[in-house]
């Protein structure tokens, strides 16, 4: 079953378990998806009254909203310092308080994935 998110043109997502990303989250060429670390997604949980959470449409759209505060925080940072930021530093907002838990680059598919955690 795939959600699809209120608000959002052409974005679909199967679960919240699954890399995020929008078309429009992109640096230098180079796409930028999110993944939740399992605490997230425990808290994220907390938030669904559905038996399949993870695909909860309102669920998904929080989170969407607030992976969007998390990539302009990742574009301003870019855009200050030349560099993306790394294990340990928080994009904080005071709506997100994301820090990132793990970075993956995949230069092949120009990818680089950030697992967010609280």
């Amino acid at each position: 079953m795939k959600a699809t998110i209120p608000g959002k043109v052409n974005v679909e997502l199967l679960t919240i378990f699954e890399s995020i990303s929008q078309r429009d989250w992109v640096i230098k060429g180079w796409v930028i998806h999110f993944l939740f670390s399992e605490k997230k997604l425990q808290q994220v949980k907390k938030l669904s009254k559905l038996d399949k959470w993870y695909e909860d449409p309102l669920v998904i759209h929080s989170c969407i909203d607030r992976l969007q505060s998390c990539f302009n925080s990742i574009q301003k940072f870019h855009t200050a310092f030349g560099v993306l930021p790394q294990v340990g530093d928080r994009l904080y907002d005071e709506d997100s308080g994301m820090i990132v838990q793990d970075r993956s680059i995949d230069g092949d598919l120009m990818v680089i994935s950030f697992t967010l955690s609280t």
